[in-house]
């Protein structure tokens, strides 16, 4: 935490151009290091206190990168307790030493061969401040400590916290390999969910409990009102069949009482891949197409940014406040969006 002197004179309140701001010699220098043209900021700013917030989150972002770039430069006997710590959890685990020694990335295979990693940066004040880290495990790895602590006793942890959720990633990897999952499209470790198509148009998120990864999961669909809402009544007249012995895609299976689609299918079911009608994509800049038409004939999923986009090029549509009214590109059905 930094504490700054700042001074904000202001001849009419109203108007922005009459602020003059100032401050201490260590605020000045910020301001000038920070590249940020003030006059703009100023002019965009409805209110002496709406232009101290703004003022104040700027410095605050500007302060982050200083010290994200700031070089690490710590005491010899820092760096000798680093590579011993690292020697402690042996050489043949480091995947990466950064060129300053302030980050080390540790591996770690699990009996199923899949690769962790554990990223481990240090701060100048190693030991007595704990490293930052950060793993591909599902959820955060805790860990105590104090100055006598190791980064061997940090890296057994995480090795323990991996065997625990041998069974969570079973049951992920049975998704990946059962079923046409749509997103993430490059699934991680951390990842705890899955959005598996169902065909026509239909997709549900499959949200895992890491730590009981066979219990009933969270379920969440997305697509045509009709037969979204049959999928939902199946789910609940079911769900007492939940056998937590089984699969997740063999209880997924008896609860909607169909057979998954999967991306081994010699005939996948129509419209399984949730596809935008425009752009022919599924993730857009990770959102999903979530603009659906409303005739049941067509029922064709589209991005927000696709559709208004589309729109925006028709002389057709007419625009009302922040909506656009048309036409659905491949029904005609009449469809809207926000701009």
């Amino acid at each position: 935490d930094e504490d700054f002197f700042v001074h904000l004179s202001v001849g009419d309140v109203h108007n922005p151009d009459t602020y003059c701001l100032s401050g201490d010699w260590d605020l000045q220098q910020l301001i000038v290091s920070s590249g940020k043209n003030f006059d703009e900021l100023f002019s965009k700013c409805k209110s002496a206190s709406h232009f101290l917030m703004e003022f104040c989150n700027l410095m605050e972002i500007v302060l982050q990168s200083r010290k994200k770039h700031r070089p690490f430069d710590p005491a010899p006997e820092v760096f000798r307790r680093i590579m011993t710590d690292l020697e402690q959890c042996g050489l043949e685990n480091l995947e990466h030493l950064s060129t300053s020694g302030d980050e080390i990335h540790l591996k770690h295979t699990d009996q199923k061969k899949r690769k962790h990693l554990l990223k481990v940066r240090f701060s100048e004040a190693f030991p007595v401040e704990e490293p930052t880290v950060e793993s591909d495990l599902p959820v955060p790895l805790e860990f105590f400590w104090n100055s006598d602590q190791t980064l061997k006793s940090v890296y057994d942890q995480f090795k323990g916290e991996v065997e625990k959720f041998q069974d969570f990633w079973a049951m992920m990897d049975d998704l990946d390999s059962n079923s046409w999952v749509l997103d993430p499209t490059s699934p991680r470790h951390c990842d705890c969910y899955r959005r598996v198509a169902l065909g026509n148009n239909v997709s549900v998120a499959v949200v895992v409990q890491p730590r009981t990864p066979r219990t009933f999961p969270r379920l969440e669909f997305c697509g045509p009102h009709r037969p979204v809402s049959a999928h939902e009544q199946s789910v609940e007249e079911n769900k007492s069949k939940w056998n937590c012995s089984e699969s997740i895609t063999t209880n997924l299976a008896s609860l909607l009482g169909m057979e998954l689609p999967s991306r081994l299918c010699a005939e996948p079911p129509e419209d399984v891949d949730c596809a935008c009608g425009i752009c022919y994509s599924y993730l857009l800049e990770g959102r999903i197409p979530d603009k659906l038409c409303q005739n049941s004939r067509c029922n064709k999923p589209f991005h927000q940014f696709c559709l208004a986009e589309w729109m925006r090029s028709l002389p057709s549509v007419r625009q009302n406040f922040n909506m656009f009214f048309g036409e659905c590109p491949y029904c005609s059905e009449p469809m809207s969006c926000k701009m």
